[in-house]
């Protein structure tokens, strides 16, 4: 019959789509599986002799089953599923869109019924597939939301071909890097388990290093915008649509004075914040503020400082921190740079040789309890104002530094910022340590 290059046979009574599994996808499947996909379209040959309406249905089963064995050739095996796929296009073809087992207890009881019925009637109740199709079966998108930007960014490569390959590779690794955070949050999951709960945890979270950390809330919103936007995309294309598409409706409003806050004044640092009796803050965070006074560092950056950055040995003529993007992603270029450690920053980095493991990647609870701490020091902020936290010591740092007249560049090896213009050799340790002991906090009151 005209049918055969459809994969299609009759099989008592109904068109079956059969189809032989590639060699090269069989030996990547468990091993006894089936060397023959084998599905009922659920038409009777007697209704569709020349096979038109069953040749639509195996079209649609092709589709699916290409799709799934593609990635799994291209090493992609956790973004597919026979089992899911199939169950998408056989739903279709009956008519209803594929809904997982849990969204289709919850369906009106008439609508079950409906599906129901058309099992009964197509005389495929039965057969596996249809039953999964129909009464769900398969709860999972199987994409992990670690797999999920790289199965986004590989689905949509076709549709940025007018960009460059640098400009193609930056806005990949921007989606990858914005769901990596987004997993260090609610961890890793099946992305069809993403809630509204998981959304505002990620809201949350970029709340507190807003407040924390010179951070924009435009880096923000991108995140939580590129998140959505992976998820969503990758929903839409498998035809799973049991995401609740509303989990990040109306994650947008960051509350934030517009002005930068004010740098700590050198006479409060150095008479009255450095002269307190620190009993009632964590000694721990106590020296992660000490760290960052001295050396004008990031917190995000001194928490996740490792023994292997922090050099304080007898045999380290000239004590320093290396940042370093080992294991974390650096603001800038320039972030990554070696400062030296004089008066109250080498006093506490030496009382913590190992960093500072219980906040390595939790700089937003150090700076809460800091934060909390600096409050003692300060008036009611007057409406529109906010309260000085620990990241305007780095403002402090960055206000002495002209205060000594260092140069441009010298700044910029010290802070990390972004820098204009080419970048000829790098600022010697020992001139960096110059120029930080004239601004040291030599020793605590």
């Amino acid at each position: 019959m005209a049918s055969k290059r459809h994969h299609l046979q009759p099989i008592n009574g109904f068109w079956y789509y059969r189809r032989r599994i590639p060699n090269a996808v069989l030996r990547l499947l468990a091993p006894g599986t089936k060397p023959v996909v084998k599905l009922s379209t659920g038409i009777h040959v007697i209704d569709d002799p020349d096979a038109v309406r069953a040749i639509k249905t195996a079209v649609k089963f092709d589709e699916a089953h290409e799709r799934d064995w593609a990635l799994r050739v291209e090493g992609h095996a956790d973004a597919a599923s026979n089992l899911t796929v199939a169950a998408i296009a056989r739903a279709k073809v009956h008519g209803y869109r594929y809904s997982p087992a849990n969204e289709v207890a919850n369906l009106p009881l008439n609508e079950v019924l409906g599906r129901i019925e058309v099992l009964i009637k197509s005389g495929t109740i039965d057969q596996k597939i249809d039953r999964t199709a129909l009464l769900g079966g398969v709860s999972k998108s199987s994409v992990m939301l670690s797999k999920a930007a790289a199965s986004y960014n590989e689905f949509l490569r076709a549709d940025h071909n007018g960009k460059s390959p640098n400009q193609l590779l930056k806005a990949e690794k921007k989606k990858e890097a914005a769901m990596r955070r987004f997993i260090a949050v609610v961890g890793d999951r099946d992305l069809l388990a993403v809630t509204r709960e998981d959304a505002l945890a990620f809201r949350k979270w970029w709340s507190d290093r807003i407040e924390n950390e010179d951070i924009t809330t435009e880096l923000a919103l991108k995140d939580i915008q590129d998140v959505r936007g992976i998820i969503a995309a990758i929903i839409d294309r498998d035809g799973l649509h049991a995401f609740d598409q509303k989990a990040f409706d109306g994650i947008k409003n960051f509350k934030r004075h517009s002005n930068q806050r004010e740098a700590w004044p050198l006479e409060t640092v150095r008479d009255v914040i450095l002269a307190a009796d620190p009993v009632e803050l964590e000694a721990m965070c106590y020296d992660i503020m000490l760290v960052v006074i001295g050396t004008g560092a990031r917190p995000s950056e001194v928490v996740a400082l490792q023994p292997q950055h922090i050099h304080v040995g007898p045999k380290d003529n000239l004590p320093y921190i290396a940042i370093t993007d080992d294991g974390r992603e650096v603001k800038t270029a320039n972030a990554k740079r070696k400062i030296p450690l004089v008066g109250v920053a080498l006093e506490a980095v030496r009382r913590n040789p190992q960093g500072f493991p219980p906040y390595n990647d939790r700089a937003a609870a150090a700076c809460a309890k800091i934060n909390a701490w600096l409050r003692q020091f300060q008036p009611e902020p007057e409406e529109g104002d906010v309260y000085k936290t620990i990241y305007c010591f780095r403002h402090s740092f960055a206000n002495r530094l002209y205060e000594v007249h260092a140069t441009d560049k010298m700044r910029i090896s010290l802070m990390g910022h972004e820098g204009k213009g080419p970048k000829y050799g790098e600022v010697p340790l020992t001139a960096k340590a110059e120029i930080m002991n004239k601004i040291a906090y030599s020793r605590i009151a």
